[in-house]
């Protein structure tokens, strides 16, 4: 599933709706145990456009089905290797790549991979079934470094609704599956010389388009989270840095990313955004500015983006330039079982807007059921000459609804 024609709900920011069980104890010798768990995940729903396609039905119906298995191996405190592999299926009612791509599991960028670990069982217009080593990693842990070698999650910065600087591998805002994000292929070495001070470095594998090093250093200080990074990313030289001030139920963030394309040998402007959050025992508010110097500054520029390497190698996945966004999460009842959670992101340019709500309730036995939707405000695109415009971000997308089983174990 392209990014680029994906269409879908921001889920990332739900707040857990309960503790989930740990990993099952498979084995134990002596210094060796090996564990295993995993979830299971369905989602069904109803897309409609809104308008009228020049092909195909502008309503449709979707489903999908992610299952994954995540086994751990430990030899004592020296030796960790961890595994995730997982099937995946998606049903669509159209052929449409408006329609057909409305949301689902997988449709985040695949980060770029020199060894290729995916198998297809099924591809067509409105089926398609694979499997796929999403994890495979060993780490080494050692007095001077944690070493991890393989595929792994790696993320960088604090932004929630618009990252800038989660540049290994980052979720879209489109993604239904975000309990685990996509593994880079990478050489991470994690250090801790001082109290309070987190070293980072990561040599990660571009497949076809090369390697990425960077390096990160995180200070905690008495009311403020710190830190810095630099390195090249792509075609990108690239310096990055933030910081968090920590209140007594507050933070106030700021972070951004300056890079310099080397193709071109010019510089590029800016990615800022600046975030307030507000954390209470059942309600939770965050607030986020965004400036995004990839995106296009009109809307007939918005074919470019769609098609431009950033965006389809999942750099950044907005459109336009500048955002605002806030998010809500509040807990009914004093167990925790059920949050309503809610998400609004706007397009200062177009302007267009997305409202995102979900429901979430933990049944128990590690078992929980979701409703939520998608709801948006903007200009249609048009249809009436020979190439489609796009006249807005989010009046693209129509509305949608869906429901949601999870099973973890």
């Amino acid at each position: 599933m392209k990014a680029g024609a994906a269409v879908g709900v921001l889920l990332a920011f739900l707040a857990s709706a309960g503790s989930l069980p740990a990993q099952t104890p498979l084995l134990r010798s002596g210094d060796f145990s090996l564990d295993l768990g995993g979830y299971a995940l369905s989602l069904t729903g109803i897309h409609d456009a809104g308008f009228s396609l020049p092909s195909g039905e502008s309503r449709s119906g979707f489903h999908s089905d992610v299952a994954r298995l995540e086994w751990r191996a430990r030899w004592g405190d020296e030796l960790l290797l961890e595994a995730h592999d997982r099937v995946q299926v998606r049903v669509t009612t159209s052929t449409s790549a408006l329609s057909g791509s409305v949301a689902g599991f997988g449709v985040s960028a695949v980060p770029g991979r020199a060894v290729d670990l995916e198998s297809v069982w099924i591809d067509d217009d409105r089926l398609r079934a694979w499997h796929d080593v999403d994890r495979l990693a060993l780490t080494v842990y050692t007095d001077l470094a944690d070493v991890t070698v393989g595929r792994q999650a790696i993320t960088w910065g604090t932004s929630l609704l618009f990252p800038v600087a989660d540049l290994w591998a980052q979720f879209s805002p489109f993604e239904l599956d975000t309990e685990e994000k996509p593994g880079a292929d990478a050489l991470r070495v994690l250090a801790y010389p001082a109290r309070g001070l987190e070293v980072d470095g990561v040599v990660a594998d571009r497949g076809s388009r090369g390697v990425s090093v960077g390096g990160r250093a995180a200070w905690s200080l008495a009311s403020a989270d710190v830190w810095a990074g630099a390195g090249r990313l792509w075609n990108e030289a690239m310096a990055m840095g933030g910081i968090t001030w920590i209140f007594e139920n507050a933070k106030l963030r700021g972070e951004a990313v300056v890079s310099r394309d080397l193709d071109r040998d010019q510089w590029l402007d800016p990615r800022i955004t600046l975030g307030a959050d507000w954390i209470g025992s059942r309600l939770s508010l965050t607030a986020e500015y965004h400036f995004n110097g990839l995106g296009a500054a009109s809307a007939s520029d918005y074919p470019a983006r769609l098609s431009s390497a950033s965006f389809q190698r999942g750099e950044s996945y907005y459109l336009g330039r500048q955002y605002v966004g806030a998010l809500a999460s509040w807990a009914v009842d004093a167990q925790q079982r059920i949050h309503v959670s809610g998400s609004v992101l706007v397009n200062l340019g177009d302007p267009s807007a997305a409202l995102l709500p979900d429901v979430s309730w933990d049944v128990g036995q590690a078992a929980r059921i979701s409703v939520g939707g998608l709801l948006t405000a903007g200009r249609d695109p048009s249809f009436a000459g020979a190439v489609p415009e796009l006249r807005s971000e989010y009046g693209t997308y129509g509305s949608l609804g869906y429901g949601r089983m999870s099973i973890y174990f």
